[in-house]
């Protein structure tokens, strides 16, 4: 935890200078990807004091999480038509909101998937009129433009931009504080995330990862890299694992799942963001979801986390540190989760929108997934024997599921059509905020959620899924609050083809040194990684508890 930039390349702010206080823009569309706006130099300090680093006080770093997965919906025609964090102001509140502690962000990350939006001239407009905001520093990604940079077949570059007008695509907004951020302009990060199809790929630029790096300033900071990551992971392995009724569906979609992972980190630790150093909040549509194995529910994030040899075998034979994926808000158990999906596009959820929090005399919560399996009336296997036949038992258990529900379904707004069901669209908590960082930096860091997890707003209508907001205070401490244990090596009776993968080579075909400024791709083939078995308890937190004195 030494102190000192990471690397040279980390005194660049934006392709700008302190002094003339200019912000740049990586922007979609026709125009030039970096546009250059003039920047007034004042800039509030309204928690200045709380950037100083003592034996005694960590220094501290307000992070907002913004995610809405914008179902491909052309209800859209303007970003001002979205709504702020929880539901509160307009969508540029996210960027400037204040926490309930009444202190300014430092950072906002939004995520925006399957969107139609562009999102230049709102981000001129509102730069131009937001000058005194403490967020003086704006950097926004598009996966479309991203993957044309890295692509040299210039017939797949068209389906991509043709796939992206019809199918939507995956855009990322990272606004901060200059002053205590710089940009790492070595720090950026893309890949694709193809679903199977016909020909091996699907050019759909909505499934992928983009990411931007800052760095913390100063000694309080003591270098560390914090790496945002916007992403829209693939559905159709976790489906086809939710609906083969000779597999078990939770290893099934476990496995997809940690394939996505894996990709992500191997990515990560070619572009040198794996070191003790960094941070990665990897935001989006991680397309999590509920699975029911008779009266057992599960969901499927919340497994993989939990699974310590499966977190061993997705980062075997990478080169990064001792580490692992965590969520940033803990739970219990999958009860506790919020539904983010699969909703009414057109009506609102009627539960509320306030969750109840431990000691809180709040009546109104969000759904959850908890609210969905409490009301169901649910039969064991034995109990309903015409349901092994045809589509397989698991696929009738979430249908029936739903069917049993009745009214509810209407009073939440959850979208069920029995015509038309699959079981992957049973209401699911799909976006999430997770991150990777060294079992090392881990023990000097604690992230403290001042509204109690994560706020989803059901009065945002136009698609499928909630946005989902997330306020973080982290916490940066000059000796370790706890003493993390590594992850034990994979299981060695694992049997292979579980993490292994036929090459895609239209999908990544450049070298790894195609361009310096823009992330790059490079093929991926994980080592083959075996079973997975669930876990039956929950931690809420996966590695040693926190000091007593100094607790997280």
């Amino acid at each position: 935890m030494g102190a000192g930039p990471l690397h040279a390349d980390c005194s660049r702010i934006c392709e700008t200078s302190v002094e003339d206080r200019r912000v740049e823009c990586v922007t979609s569309g026709r125009d030039p990807d970096r546009v250059v706006l003039a920047w007034d130099s004042a800039s509030p300090r309204s928690h200045e004091a709380s950037r100083s680093s003592t034996k005694s006080a960590p220094s501290e770093y307000r992070i907002r999480f913004y995610n809405f997965n914008m179902g491909n919906s052309s209800n859209f025609q303007s970003v001002d038509q979205l709504q702020g964090p929880g539901g509160r102001g307009k969508f540029q509140d996210a960027l400037g909101e204040r926490f309930v502690d009444g202190l300014a962000p430092d950072v906002s990350f939004a995520t925006f998937v399957e969107t139609r939006l562009n999102f230049r001239e709102w981000i001129e407009q509102y730069m131009a009129k937001r000058s005194s905001s403490r967020l003086d520093s704006l950097v926004a990604q598009s996966a479309r433009r991203e993957g044309k940079k890295s692509n040299r077949n210039l017939m797949l570059s068209l389906m991509e931009g043709i796939a992206a007008t019809y199918n939507g695509n995956l855009k990322s907004m990272l606004a901060f504080c200059s002053k205590d951020f710089v940009e790492d302009s070595s720090g950026g990060l893309f890949g694709r995330l193809n679903e199977p199809r016909l020909g091996g790929m699907v050019p759909n630029p909505k499934k992928a990862f983009i990411g931007r790096s800052l760095v913390l300033q100063g000694e309080a900071g003591r270098g560390i890299r914090l790496s945002f990551v916007g992403t829209h992971f693939p559905i159709s392995q976790v489906a086809a694992a939710l609906e083969d009724p000779s597999k078990d569906p939770l290893e099934g979609a476990k496995i997809a799942l940690a394939k996505t992972l894996r990709k992500v980190l191997k990515k990560a630790s070619l572009r040198k963001l794996t070191d003790e150093k960094t941070i990665i909040f990897l935001q989006g549509d991680i397309n999590s979801r509920t699975v029911l194995r008779g009266s057992e529910v599960n969901d499927a994030l919340l497994e993989v986390l939990e699974d310590e040899s499966l977190q061993s075998a997705m980062q075997a034979e990478l080169e990064l540190p001792p580490g692992r994926w965590r969520e940033v808000v803990p739970h219990h158990s999958v009860n506790d989760l919020p539904v983010t999906y699969k909703f009414n596009a057109e009506k609102s959820c009627q539960t509320g929108n306030s969750p109840v929090r431990s000691g809180s005399n709040d009546p109104e919560h969000y759904l959850t997934i908890g609210d969905v399996m409490s009301k169901a009336r649910l039969r064991s296997f034995s109990e309903a024997p015409e349901l092994r036949n045809g589509c397989g038992f698991q696929h009738g258990l979430y249908k029936r599921t739903l069917a049993s529900l009745g009214e509810w379904l209407d009073t939440w707004g959850v979208a069920f059509k029995q015509h038309d069901f699959r079981s992957f669209r049973f209401p699911a908590c799909a976006d999430r905020v997770i991150y990777w960082a060294s079992d090392e930096l881990h023990d000097y860091l604690s992230l403290e959620l001042p509204r109690g997890g994560y706020e989803v707003n059901h009065g945002q209508l136009g698609s499928d899924h909630r946005p989902v907001s997330l306020e973080v205070v982290m916490k940066l401490y000059s000796s370790k609050i706890r003493h993390s244990t590594h992850l034990k090596p994979a299981r060695s009776f694992m049997g292979e083809g579980y993490l292994s993968e036929a090459e895609d080579l239209a999908s990544e075909e450049d070298p790894d040194d195609l361009y310096e400024a823009t992330p790059k791709t490079v093929a991926s083939s994980p080592p083959a990684f075996g079973k997975a078995a669930s876990l039956s308890s929950r931690r809420l937190f996966a590695d040693g508890a926190a000091s007593e004195d100094e607790g997280t």
